[in-house]
């Protein structure tokens, strides 16, 4: 036992240091020389962002084609998916910065990982309530959802808020035909509503209704239109219902912050944005589709709060040109490179095997050299 705690004089202080200094060595290099791998359902997440990037390039198209410019200043991607200040659709005021950071086909990804982590699986019903607000982020749900071949109930909201899809002749509903028509998704909504305050054209202009109105016709949409927040939630829950063909829903999609799907402020807030996969306290007291929904125990994606989202995934805040597809903490994780941490343990233990052998060999040495020769021993430190 002496020997564990006591080193002979002839194994030098050196050969300690040369251990210690192996093992600093080690470390630096495990901790700085990490690999990246490639995270979950990796192929699916990249065929649902190349699938989101080939339908902004079809809406920017769309968008040219109908002579509505594309500014620079506003839209540095120059995607075609940020609208304007303010028309006859525009609802509310909107920040420019949570719609430049949704342009990122990427998010299709992020939408595809929650459905999964969701329990969803091909053929399954999913309802969507999605906001005429965030076109981009529409469009990355519609990919995810097409790419794992589920089977999406829509309900969409015909106008937005500022920067959104609220060009009078290019509303989201004129978008989702674009994306039916070149087959790029194999559905689009059943029905559509008018927005505003409480889902009712308060606050809108008397020329919204007549914008709206139009839009829903040329896209051949039904138009919920109801005279109260209670009859216009019972009239969504009954679609979603009908489309369902009796298949259970599997999980509620809610893009941006309409009152109906969230529950007014009360609810959007009640909600952590993401995936939800329990109802949050207190929600059965909030009226709204999400609410409805979580009561009952289907998992809620909650997109909201953008910027957030966007740094939690590794996605820029805002991208200043279009983002190449594949890239984020959304496809790829960063481990420790374990052949190089295998390697750097054996090479440590070599040299302590050595530095212990050495230390035994000069002992068997002093044995052999004489009876009653006493070895030298000074503490070890």
């Amino acid at each position: 036992m002496k020997n564990v705690y006591w080193r002979p004089q002839a194994v030098s202080r050196t050969a300690l240091i040369l251990v210690g200094l192996i093992s600093l060595g080690g470390l630096f290099l495990v901790e700085n020389f990490r690999v990246g791998v490639e995270k979950p359902h990796y192929e699916e997440k990249l065929a649902a962002s190349q699938l989101a990037e080939q339908a902004f390039d079809a809406v920017k198209t769309a968008r040219l084609r109908r002579g509505i410019s594309i500014d620079p200043e506003t839209d540095p991607t120059y995607s075609g998916l940020i609208g304007i200040a303010m028309s006859p659709a525009t609802t509310k005021t909107g920040a420019l910065t949570a719609k430049q950071t949704a342009i990122n086909p990427n998010f299709a990804a992020v939408v595809l990982e929650m459905l999964k982590n969701a329990g969803v699986k091909r053929g399954d019903v999913v309802a969507v309530g999605c906001s005429g607000s965030f076109p981009a982020l529409n469009i990355c749900v519609y990919a995810a959802l097409e790419t794992l071949k589920v089977r999406p109930v829509i309900i969409s909201s015909a106008t937005a808020s500022q920067w959104g899809a609220n060009h009078p002749n290019f509303l989201w509903m004129d978008m989702e035909n674009v994306l039916y028509d070149s087959n790029l998704v194999s559905f689009r909504s059943t029905a559509t509503s008018i927005g505003g305050y409480e889902d009712q054209a308060i606050g809108l202009p008397d020329e919204a209704r007549k914008v709206i109105a139009n839009a829903a016709e040329r896209n051949r949409l039904m138009l919920i239109e109801a005279d109260s927040l209670e009859k216009n939630i019972e009239q969504r829950m009954k679609i979603y219902a009908k489309n369902a063909a009796g298949s259970p829903i599997r999980a509620y999609i809610n893009v941006g912050g309409g009152t109906v799907s969230t529950g007014a402020a009360r609810g959007k807030r009640a909600f952590k944005p993401g995936l939800n996969l329990r109802p949050p306290i207190g929600i059965r007291q909030i009226e709204g589709i999400m609410p409805q929904f979580s009561v009952k125990r289907i998992p809620a994606i909650h997109l909201v709060q953008i910027a957030d989202l966007a740094e939690q995934y590794g996605l820029p805040v805002p991208p200043m040109e279009m983002p190449t597809v594949g890239e984020g903490a959304i496809f790829y994780g960063v481990e420790y490179n374990r052949w190089l941490a295998v390697a750097v343990l054996a090479v440590i233990m070599a040299g302590l095997y050595a530095f212990v052998r050495s230390s035994i060999g000069f002992r068997l040495l002093n044995a052999k050299g004489g009876a009653g020769r006493e070895t030298s021993l000074e503490p070890m430190v």
